[in-house]
């Protein structure tokens, strides 16, 4: 047998791992939405091996990994509160990652952490290095990392926005081109919820921002339809109005 065959054997056994990988990961995230906050015990079974491949060798797996935490997450709702510290570690590293999916995949997944836990402590103490990670991942284009790291940074005001420094972080935000949102339209949900929150609680900065900000809703509120769901549209088309009437 020469050296190409050999290659050709791994590749495809490769290949078939991570079919199966990727296979048993969707069933994971299937359980989870299914299950959804009595999902914490299968968590426990299913744990060594998520995380095992989150901070694994092979991008693919760490980027799916982070995928399916990110659904786990989402999935438990407040249930997931017992597993954040162990989560959060993770998350925290791959935030970092060389891997531009599994940034944006870490990036959703920390923000649904941040939302959907009760551990305060842990999520609070993890905000510095949060904010500073996102700060890189917001300029680059690929893999989604601009819109998921925007509702990330999202997530973070609405949950503690005392944590955050608006004044410096918002006007990044706008004015790093990322908002209208151009691929993820979900996290459009949490962008403009505390865009509208900000305002709704006179919020200096973003009544500043408003020269800026007022195009980028004119847009969001347009075409395509789907980039907002009916809820939020109501809420920015309410802000509209009420800035008409101001101005």
């Amino acid at each position: 047998m020469d050296m190409d065959e050999v290659d050709e054997e791994d590749m495809e056994s490769t290949e078939l791992e991570w079919l199966v990988v990727d296979s048993a990961m969707d069933v994971i995230s299937g359980l989870a939405a299914a299950l959804g906050p009595s999902f914490g015990e299968l968590w426990k079974i299913f744990e060594k091996q998520v995380l095992k491949y989150a901070s694994g060798g092979e991008s693919l797996g760490r980027a799916s990994a982070c995928g399916v935490l990110a659904e786990i997450i989402t999935g438990m709702e407040g249930s997931v509160t017992p597993f954040t510290a162990q989560m959060m570690n993770v998350l925290l590293k791959r935030l970092g990652d060389e891997d531009a999916q599994t940034k944006s995949n870490a990036a959703y997944a920390v923000g649904r952490l941040v939302e959907k836990s009760n551990d305060d402590a842990t999520v609070l103490k993890a905000y510095p290095q949060i904010l500073q990670k996102l700060e890189s991942i917001l300029h680059i284009t690929e893999a989604r990392c601009t819109d998921n790291a925007a509702g990330c940074l999202a997530r973070l005001i609405l949950k503690h926005k005392d944590k955050v420094p608006v004044p410096q972080v918002l006007p990044a935000l706008i004015d790093s081109g990322v908002l209208p949102l151009k691929e993820d339209y979900q996290e459009n949900e949490p962008v403009w919820t505390m865009i509208v929150q900000l305002y709704r609680h006179q919020d200096p900065t973003v009544q500043q921002l408003t020269p800026k900000l007022a195009p980028i809703m004119m847009s969001v509120l347009g075409e395509p339809e789907d980039q907002l769901t009916d809820e939020v549209r109501e809420q920015l088309q309410a802000l509209v109005e009420h800035l008409k009437s101001l101005h």
